[in-house]
């Protein structure tokens, strides 16, 4: 879809709320009207987000037909567009879809969590992103634009509360500090009181409740067994300067950060299925076995549960940083921009519940640090009004280190071993780890150009080289319930069981390792215990990874008369190969997965008609090489684990339509839509359970057909100086599946999501009532189903939230 027009919200009568016009965009670096641009575009002002809704990249998908959010289980967020995703939710993997602030690149999804603070817009860019973006991306890009400084004083802000008990307030104030120095500042916190998740056995409302509400142990934990989850406890901040000392040259600067401490999501759990290779469902603990779970039939997507022993569920991430901008005028024609930024995200220990039943299966803690810098220099020029050019240097480099500590006590893989109350302990170990180390230097040089030939022809192209080392060591390892990290979120009484893994994994190299022709290794307490895939020794495993490339993109486009755009495009694009950051007992598993490839063809058109229809649309073919997937390899202890490969072809062909209309005063009506076919044409790996399967003429996982979003706002003037708007919105999405065998336990149906508006203001007074409400229907859906070991579960959507929204701005 080439959806180049905004919804403003301008101030004056008349032009108030949802409407069709033009606004001037970055997407090429350079500004622009975004109907001149040959490139697929979805732009949103900040008022519109605002007033939908939109408070984080996830959001999104709910107005951007083609772009899918998932929640991959370990707090990282999966963004998918296009079809073009990548299912890796370590901290280290690098992304299909880039996130830039202001041109400045966020290297990670889970930093993307507080970019939609204080916008003047966003740029959603399709299709690969290689020769003008400092990350190569093959589903696309979305680029935040934030606003800017203002010459005079600007202050405002707005309060919100919701359903759950919910407070959301954000500020801002701007304007000149001096002569040519300028600020802004603006801040934002969510808090909820109550929690929208309910335990499935310990509620009193639910349909499973056994009356185990839990008791007041005191201590650091306070309540043991707490039956709701998923209180919001978020804050960001932005500080901008912009320093213009003369004509020739100007001086930005950027500091962002936000920090959360939310209840994580929990698991709704559909079915119970043992991880033990070897026992099979014998090896289930008995409170495993026995959990009540949820049809997969529910409607209640309210639904979940954890572990009723003391622990405490709850996020501790956060994440700051800042950037330099400087521009200088070299000559009349030539100009020159220096971009500088770094940046830290830090998960000190997050911890969530990830089996979604009410004993200890497998929870996590997660400490991870992700830390980044970046420097680009480019040069552009404008000879003529025919020619434009553009060059540029980037170097980045990103340093993450990552560790989860798992708790397993009843996990079917280290139960059972009888004990004297009946119920059992574990077997192997009760507690162990997983880790890696990774650098990723990458270092690229760009140009671009444009040449206008004839009266209304424009042919435009870029190419990028790009060179990438990456250097990782990491492994799965032996961890005791007393020992750091996390030993602090252990329940109260917890203690060691099992023989250990380190001792396990060293009986298991004292077995192989003869027969391979090396001595046995021994696997140290508290040390790695993956085994090496040649010796059969346990060891940390180390790696490089090297890799080059030359991306590139050409467009033919003919404006053939005002505001009318029909654009050829080809491109090529590449993501970064990775090494995965996952539990791991054989070293084979950490082998990386290499580049990808995406070509895309794309004939697309942007047409403005009578001054009340803009109508975008395009059809696009893209043709994948070794498109990265996760799979899964068959341990002969563990069962099914995760495996990070390269299918060596894959496809996506679609269609996208953007039509907007405002067919009478105060009527606004848009519909965007989307259609996806996508298929995997050869790759062999292994499924859910780990066995070999031919994934040959499958769709990809998460890529419904079909996608589309209506959006419809009536404003009428009322006793002469105020105003009403009364606007809704619906969104479909139709079934897809998270696995990429279409396996029916890992379903995602489809969904109709319907939100609705009542808005009051006055057009003399700068202030604005609004009264909405998100999913009104409370429709069921989820966004993902994975398997956690022994159990597979659901990671639903909220239900139906009704609120209220005072704002002012001066």
């Amino acid at each position: 879809m080439a959806a180049t027009t905004a919804f403003s919200a301008a101030a004056a009568p008349g032009n108030r709320g949802l409407n069709i016009e033009e606004i001037l965009v970055t997407a090429q670096k350079k500004e622009e009207g975004a109907n001149s641009v040959p490139l697929a575009i979805a732009t949103y002002t900040g008022e519109d987000l605002s007033a939908l809704g939109v408070t984080d990249t996830r959001d999104l998908g709910r107005l951007l037909p083609g772009f899918f959010y998932a929640d991959g289980g370990f707090n990282v967020p999966i963004y998918t567009l296009r079809g073009v995703g990548f299912n890796e939710n370590s901290q280290t993997a690098s992304a299909t879809v880039g996130v830039y602030l202001d041109e400045f690149n966020l290297p990670f999804p889970v930093m993307s969590k507080g970019a939609s603070l204080d916008l003047a817009r966003v740029e959603v860019l399709k299709g690969p992103q290689g020769t003008l973006y400092g990350r190569n991306t093959t589903g696309g890009a979305v680029n935040y634009i934030a606003n800017r400084p203002s010459d005079e004083l600007e202050y405002g802000g707005e309060v919100s509360y919701s359903r759950f008990e919910t407070w959301t307030s954000e500020a801002f104030v701007s304007g000149p500090l001096s002569e040519g120095l300028k600020a802004r500042l603006a801040v934002r916190h969510i808090q909820s009181g109550d929690g929208w998740q309910r335990s499935r056995t310990r509620h009193p409302d639910s349909d499973a409740y056994n009356g185990d509400t839990g008791r007041n142990i005191g201590g650091q934990y306070e309540q043991f067994g707490y039956d709701t989850l998923g209180q919001v406890d978020k804050a960001s901040a932005r500080l901008l300067l912009d320093w213009a000392g003369a004509e020739s040259w100007r001086l930005s600067m950027h500091l962002n950060g936000w920090r959360d401490r939310s209840e994580p999501q929990a698991l709704q759990v559909i079915a119970i299925e043992s991880q033990n290779a070897t026992t099979g469902e014998a090896g289930l603990h008995p409170d495993v076995a026995n959990y009540p779970v949820n049809d997969a039939n529910t409607d209640d997507s309210r639904a979940a549960d954890w572990p009723n022993n003391g622990m405490r569920f709850l996020l501790n991430d956060s994440f700051y940083s800042g950037g330099l901008r400087f521009d200088q005028t070299l000559t009349e024609s030539v100009e020159m921009a220096l971009l500088v930024s770094s940046g830290k995200f830090e998960s000190d220990g997050s911890f969530i519940p990830q089996s979604g039943v009410d004993t200890v299966n497998t929870e996590r803690n997660v400490f991870a640090t992700s830390e980044f810098y970046n420097i680009e220099l480019r040069f552009s020029g404008e000879p003529s009004d025919s020619l434009f050019w553009q060059f540029g240097f980037n170097y980045s480099e990103d340093d993450v280190q990552e560790f989860q500590r798992l708790h397993h006590d009843t996990v079917s893989i280290v139960f059972p071993v009888d004990s004297p109350d009946g119920d059992g302990e574990a077997g192997l170990d009760n507690r162990s780890g997983f880790g890696g180390n990774q650098v990723a230097e990458v270092a690229a040089v760009f140009a671009h150009g444009e040449w206008r030939f004839g009266r209304d022809w424009k042919l435009s192209g870029g190419l990028r080289y790009t060179d990438e080392v990456r250097d990782f060591n990491g492994c799965s390892q032996d961890v005791d319930v007393e020992d750091e990290p996390g030993a602090d979120q252990d329940a109260p009484g917890a203690r060691n069981e099992g023989t250990g893994l380190n001792n396990a994994f060293s009986g298991i190299s004292a077995l192989q390792a003869p027969a391979a022709g090396f001595a046995p290794g021994s696997a140290e307490s508290g040390g790695c215990f993956t085994l090496d895939n040649e010796s059969r020794r346990p060891q940390r495993f180390y790696g490089v990874l090297g890799e080059d490339n030359v991306s590139g993109r050409v467009a033919l486009d003919w404006e053939f008369a005002a505001d009318k755009l029909v654009y050829l495009a080809l491109s090529r694009g590449y993501k970064s190969g990775s090494f995965p950051v996952i539990n791991i007992s054989d070293s084979v598993q950490y082998e990386p997965a290499t580049q990808e490839r995406l070509d895309a063809v794309e004939l697309g058109s942007k047409l403005r008609l009578m001054d009340m229809v803009q109508l975008n649309s395009s059809v696009f073919d893209y043709r994948y090489r070794d498109k990265q997937l996760v799979t899964n390899f068959r341990d002969p202890v563990f069962g099914a684990l995760p495996v990070l490969r390269n299918a060596p072809r894959s496809r996506v062909s679609g269609a996208e339509l953007d039509l907007k209309i405002t067919p009478a005063e105060g009527l606004f009506i848009a519909l965007q839509a989307s259609y996806l076919d996508t298929e995997v044409e050869e790759f062999v790996s292994g499924d859910s359970n780990g066995d070999e399967f031919d994934f040959a003429g499958k769709p990809f996982n998460y890529s419904p057909d079909w996608e589309y979003t209506l959006i419809a706002e009536y404003r009428l003037n009322v006793f002469d100086h105020y105003e009403v708007s009364l606007g809704a919105d619906v969104s479909y999405r139709s079934e897809t599946n998270a696995s990429l065998e279409e396996d029916d336990r890992f379903f995602i149906d489809d969904y109709t999501v319907f939100n609705a508006r009542l808005g009051f203001s006055s057009y003399t007074q700068p202030w604005q009532l609004q009264l909405w409400g998100r999913n009104i229907t409370d429709e069921y859906y989820y966004n993902n189903v994975t398997n956690q070991l022994d159990t597979i579960g659901r990671y639903t959507a909220m239900p139906v939230v009704w609120g209220a929204t005072l704002s002012y701005r001066n």
